[in-house]
C-alpha cells in the first residue's frame, strides 16, 4: 500500500476543482480517489488521472445507483464503461482494470524507451526506416524559428516557404508534446486567403501563427481516403488507432483496430463529442459497431449507435477499410522494427495511396478500443500485460 504525498495530492485537488467547481462533496470523493489509486499501487503520476476521471464519473449519470458505483471502484473501473462497453459484473474481467493498466509492473516493460514516443520530433526519427509511411515533414519549429527537415532545404525556412507550400497542399502544425487535438492547426489555402482550423485569415495571420510557436511540426496534411470522404463528408477526419504487440514467441500481433470517424459536429480534432468509433474487423476490414460519442461535460464516455452517419446518411457498416493487408504488413513491421517497446499503440491516416502514421504511444489508453476488442479476451495482450481477475 502507498501513501500519496500530500502536498501533491492537495496541489492536484486544486487544480479539479478550478476545473470542476468547487464544492465539499466533490473535495472530499477527489480526495478518496486519489487515496484509492495509492492504495492499488499505480503509477503515481497517474494518481491524479484517476482521482479526476473518478470523481466525475460518481457525480455523472451513467446509469449505475451512487450506491452501486463503489464496487466497480474497488475494481479499478469506473462506471461509465458499463455503457460504454457493454461491461457488466459478470464480464467484467474480460476488460483491463485501471489499476493494472497503470501498475509500475506494465510501465516497465518500455522503462527509458517511453522517450521515443513521449516527444513526436523524436519519434519521427526513430521511424526513419518508414518514412515512406508518414506524412511529409517539412520544418520542426523552435520559438518561431523553422528549421529544416524534410522541406529540400539547406537553411532555416520562412514564413514566405510556408505560403508557397500552403498553394500546393494543406498543411497540420502540431505539439510535439501532448494528444487529443491539443494545440492543432490545419491551414489551407481557399479564395485567395487561408483558412486556419476553419476561420477565415490573411497572409498576416499565418505568419503570425507561425511567429508564435515553439516545439511544433509542420507538416503536410493526410487526406482520408476517399471511402471515407464520401461516407462522412470531404473535411471530415478518418483515423485508425492500431494496437500491436512484439510477442517473445510469435513475433508482431495486432491485438485491435479501431477507426474513428469525424462528424460536422467534431471539427478537426478527434476523441471529443460527436467522434464516431468504428471497429474494425481484423480479417476482413469491415466496420462494425459503429458509435458516437458525448459526456465530454460530465467527465465521462457515452455512446450512441451510429449505423449511418449523422451528417451523410452513410451506412457505416457496409464500409470496408481499404488496403487492409498493407495496413497490417506495416503495423507489424513497425512492431518488429520497435521490438523492445513490445506494446505499441498507432494513430494512422488511411489514404488514397496508403498509410500513414501520425503518432505513437507505448503506453496507450484502450478504453476507446475495448467496446470492439475486450483487452483481456486477446492472449497476446495478456502475455505483454501483468493482469488479475477482479
Amino acid at each position: 500500500m502507498n501513501e500519496p504525498n500530500e502536498r501533491a495530492m492537495q496541489e492536484s485537488l486544486k487544480r479539479y476543482l478550478q476545473k470542476a467547481g468547487d464544492s465539499p462533496e466533490r473535495a472530499e470523493a477527489y480526495i478518496h480517489f486519489y487515496q484509492l489509486a495509492a492504495r492499488n499501487g499505480i503509477v503515481p503520476f497517474r494518481y491524479a488521472r484517476l482521482a479526476e476521471e473518478y470523481t466525475d464519473d460518481y457525480f455523472a449519470d451513467t446509469g449505475v445507483a451512487q450506491a452501486d458505483k463503489a464496487w466497480y471502484y474497488e475494481r479499478g473501473i469506473p462506471t461509465f464503461k458499463t455503457g460504454w462497453y457493454g461491461l457488466t459484473k459478470e464480464n467484467y474481467n474480460d476488460y483491463i482494470s485501471d489499476f493494472d493498466f497503470y501498475s509500475p509492473k506494465n510501465y516497465s516493460k518500455n522503462s527509458l524507451l517511453i522517450k521515443w514516443f513521449d516527444y513526436k520530433l523524436t519519434t519521427y526519427y526513430v521511424l526513419s526506416a518508414f518514412r515512406d509511411a508518414m506524412p511529409r515533414h517539412y520544418f520542426f519549429i523552435e520559438n518561431g524559428a523553422m528549421i529544416p527537415m524534410d522541406a529540400g532545404l539547406q537553411r532555416y525556412g520562412t514564413a514566405d516557404d510556408v505560403l508557397s507550400i500552403l498553394q500546393k497542399e494543406p498543411i497540420v502544425l502540431k505539439s510535439c508534446v501532448g494528444g487529443h487535438g491539443k494545440g492543432f492547426f490545419k491551414i489551407e489555402a481557399a479564395d485567395g486567403g487561408y483558412l486556419i482550423n476553419s476561420e477565415k485569415t490573411d497572409e498576416n495571420g499565418v505568419k503570425a501563427l507561425l511567429a508564435s510557436l515553439d516545439h511544433y511540426l509542420l507538416t503536410a496534411f493526410g487526406i482520408p481516403h476517399k471511402v471515407f470522404r464520401d461516407a462522412c463528408g470531404a473535411q471530415s477526419f478518418a483515423v485508425l488507432r492500431t494496437v500491436s504487440v512484439f510477442d517473445k514467441t510469435d513475433g508482431p500481433q495486432i491485438t485491435a483496430i479501431m477507426l474513428r470517424l469525424g462528424t460536422a459536429a467534431t471539427g478537426l480534432v478527434s476523441d471529443y463529442d460527436g467522434c464516431i468509433y468504428c471497429g474494425v474487423d481484423l480479417e476482413t476490414g469491415r466496420l462494425f459497431r459503429p458509435l458516437l460519442r458525448s459526456g465530454d461535460a460530465e467527465g465521462i464516455i457515452r455512446r450512441k449507435d451510429a449505423k449511418f452517419h449523422p451528417d451523410t446518411g452513410a451506412d457505416l457498416e457496409a464500409l470496408t477499410l481499404p488496403r487492409l493487408q498493407e495496413l497490417k504488413d506495416l503495423v507489424k513491421r513497425v512492431c518488429a522494427h520497435l521490438a523492445m517497446t513490445p506494446y505499441l499503440v498507432m494513430d494512422i491516416i488511411p489514404t488514397d495511396t496508403g498509410f500513414q502514421i501520425l503518432e505513437i504511444n507505448s503506453h496507450g489508453q484502450v478504453r476507446n478500443l475495448e467496446p470492439f476488442f475486450p483487452f483481456r479476451k486477446n492472449k497476446y495482450n495478456l502475455r505483454a500485460f501483468e493482469t488479475r481477475d477482479w
